[in-house]
């Protein structure tokens, strides 16, 4: 392929495009992370959850408020992607009211931006946040309606839980008929140091989509993705994205 030539009215053309249409920027993951930093820098205020953690396993808020702080992302990409071409989601993305669990700062909420969802429909909710448009809030209870949602994405949070099967509960309560959630978490080799740690706080090692399933109380009307580690004996992704009944 010849290589492509752009004018200085081209680049103007483009910057200006981009200026009134941002969305495409945060494909970018360096991009992403400049702009919620300059949000964050803004905002000026850092906000914990306070109340009762007695579901949460020790040691959650440190480790995500240090993840906050270096604006580091969790591996959510792997289910956004999936998502974005699932219907009715796919061309309509835009018309979808989200609920963002654990996104730490606005990092994920710019990811979905880039695929097409309308950031004014997204409702974010943390332990931790350094932006206003993430709420301080316990998955366990959510401060939502019933049947809020047409997505729920939950990416690395239900490993934290010591009730998970509370914190899906709740999940599926907000979420819509037809709706969507998307749950993404590391499986730990059974045998290793990091399961038996969970094992002691009192969470659940999760080793398989199946299991998951089996922890979510209501009918599913059926799973549109499933992903699970290639080789058991390692870590690695567990991902799901059901359909609500």
């Amino acid at each position: 392929m010849s290589k492509i030539e752009l004018s200085r009215t081209d680049w103007s053309k483009i910057l200006g495009y981009l200026a009134a249409n941002p969305a495409p920027l945060y494909f970018d993951r360096r991009l992403r992370t400049f702009i919620a930093k300059k949000h964050a820098v803004a905002h000026g205020e850092v906000r914990t959850f306070e109340a009762e953690t007695r579901q949460i396993i020790e040691g959650a808020i440190n480790y995500n408020q240090h993840h906050m702080n270096n604006f580091l992302e969790s591996h959510v990409v792997r289910l956004i992607r999936p998502l974005s071409v699932i219907d009715p989601i796919y061309e309509r993305a835009s018309d979808a009211k989200v609920l963002s669990i654990g996104p730490r700062n606005e990092n994920e909420l710019l990811h979905l931006a880039a695929y097409g969802f309308d950031l004014n429909k997204i409702d974010a909710i943390d332990l931790v946040s350094n932006s206003p448009n993430i709420r301080i809030m316990d998955m366990h209870h959510l401060e939502f309606a019933d049947d809020s949602y047409d997505v729920v994405i939950s990416g690395w949070t239900l490993p934290y839980s010591r009730e998970p099967r509370r914190a899906l509960a709740e999940k599926m309560r907000v979420l819509r008929r037809g709706g969507l959630l998307c749950i993404g978490l590391t499986r730990e080799p059974p045998d290793g140091d990091e399961a038996a740690l969970v094992f002691r706080q009192g969470a659940t090692n999760y080793l398989s989509v199946e299991q998951i399933l089996a922890d979510i109380d209501v009918p599913i009307d059926r799973v549109e993705f499933r992903h699970e580690p290639l080789d058991p004996t390692r870590k690695g992704a567990i991902l799901l994205i059901a359909r609500a009944t």
